[in-house]
């Protein structure tokens, strides 16, 4: 299929799907109350089916029209490269019962149909792609949970394909456009787990168990077949509630022991991260702010690490952000030269051959064009990139043909039916449920647009 034909495919199918149904059979949630009795504000505005019997079904949809030119002015460079995309195409759902005891969660990413060659992000790597990052999974996430509803908060059991309880939000509802360097040291995504998650005043832990191979490629649900081989754990602490909406303040730490093959050959890497996140008014400005350390610890290769901040201001229409990471990337054969195509690529399975650290400092300005549930929102994204050697005898300036360069990204966040929203945790601790399903809830997800910075 050719890019325009996946870029069309997948706009026809999240706006056909996100299309408000008539009155008779469905109501929006723009503004009114939510299961607790708290008042919603306009800017939550998922589209709600109701099925019958107290069930009902929940969505949102969101696309990313993106151009991004790569290491502008430096001749020679192989990062030298622009390039348009549809990024981060996805649709949304929950399918809950009443009360929320039972919650089916999706997530459909059409990414591989969109970019099916990867999105420029230089510093990335993880599924076969570096400096490039990889097109999720079509089944992003697919997840049913029993929860069990307390006074002072919950627990739940849930199983299927998503993220396991480990470090932090997916970026794709973080205020940058390109995702961090510590991708796959933060996130552990699309795995076939079975968790368990309690929550109560404040306090959640949640583990799970869950194959650790990863997909490799955008249709790959093989991944199944390693079921049960890794594990992780999250613990999580949130304080300063006000107004009923998003804690101000959440703490975190998490563990996790993760086995994949490489090169035919079972091998271990143990995962830590801590985090601090905020979420509330500074200066009566809205803001939010995420501080995070990972660790990445093979039982045969070299340490891999990431510190990142990252901060986001919401004055008006207005969404100043920034993001500074400083990390260690692994380094792997790449199946093409410079001048190749294959340049971004290497072999899923293939063993680094040494390190590099880099510096990336993100700055960007975004822009609420239109209100939801229809929303454009236009942004731009700059990146500076800084790399020197680390380990294993590889030149950044022979590999890229300098050791400093830049990366401008230009486009629009489109969503249908709602804006961001906080990924990667599932029953009492699922944004959407939090936000429209759970009973009498002390939920910590509730923040501008579903939990998440816009």
């Amino acid at each position: 299929m050719k890019r325009r034909d996946g870029i069309a495919a997948a706009l026809g199918v999240a706006a056909t799907l996100m299309l408000p149904a008539p009155p008779s059979s469905a109501q929006g949630v723009h503004g009114g109350e939510a299961a607790d009795g708290r008042t919603m504000p306009s800017d939550h505005a998922m589209w709600r089916l109701d099925l019958g019997g107290g069930w009902h079904a929940l969505g949102m949809a969101q696309a990313f029209p993106v151009l991004t030119i790569g290491a502008p002015g430096e001749e020679g460079s192989a990062l030298r490269e622009t390039e348009a995309y549809l990024t981060q195409a996805a649709l949304m759902t929950d399918v809950a019962s009443a009360g929320a005891r039972w919650v089916l969660r999706t997530t459909l990413n059409f990414e591989g149909l969109t970019q099916e060659d990867g999105e420029l992000t230089f510093g990335g790597w993880g599924e076969g792609f570096i400096d490039r990052r990889h097109p999720h999974t079509l089944l992003h996430e697919a997840v049913l949970s029993f929860n069990v509803w307390k006074a002072d908060g919950g627990l739940s059991l849930s199983a299927g394909k998503g993220f396991a309880p480990f470090g932090t939000d997916d970026p794709m509802g973080r205020p940058g456009l390109k995702y961090p360097t510590n991708h796959h040291l933060s996130q552990i995504l699309e795995r076939w787990l079975l968790s368990g998650a309690v929550l109560r005043d404040g306090v959640s832990v949640e583990a799970a168990v869950f194959g650790g191979a990863e997909p490799e490629g955008p249709y790959d649900f093989g991944n199944i077949d390693s079921f049960g081989d890794s594990w992780s754990a999250r613990v999580a602490k949130r304080w300063g509630a006000r107004d009923g909406r998003a804690p101000r303040w959440e703490a975190s730490a998490s563990v996790g022991s993760v086995e994949e093959e490489i090169e035919g050959t079972p091998a271990r890497t143990r995962l830590w991260n801590a985090a601090l996140r905020h979420e509330g008014a500074v200066a009566d400005v809205p803001a939010y702010g995420l501080l995070e350390a990972s660790l990445g610890d093979p039982e045969d290769g070299e340490r891999r690490f990431s510190v990142l901040v990252e901060g986001q201001l919401e004055v008006g229409r207005h969404r100043p952000y920034a993001r500074v990471e400083h990390a260690r990337r692994p380094e792997f054969p790449r199946e093409g030269s410079p001048a190749e195509a294959g340049f971004f690529r290497y072999d899923h399975d293939a063993r680094p051959i040494g390190t590099t650290r880099w510096w990336i400092v993100t700055a960007g300005y975004g822009f609420d064009a239109t209100s939801l549930p229809v929303s454009l929102r236009p942004f731009l994204d700059v990146q500076h990139h800084s790399v020197r050697a680390d380990r294993g005898s590889i030149d950044p300036g022979d590999l890229f043909g300098t050791r400093s360069f830049w990366s401008v990204s230009a486009g629009a966040r489109i969503f249908l039916g709602g804006g961001s929203m906080r990924m990667g945790a599932y029953g009492v601790l699922d944004p959407m449920v939090a936000g429209h399903g759970g009973e009498a809830m002390e939920m910590p997800e509730m923040g501008e647009d579903m939990g998440g910075p816009r």
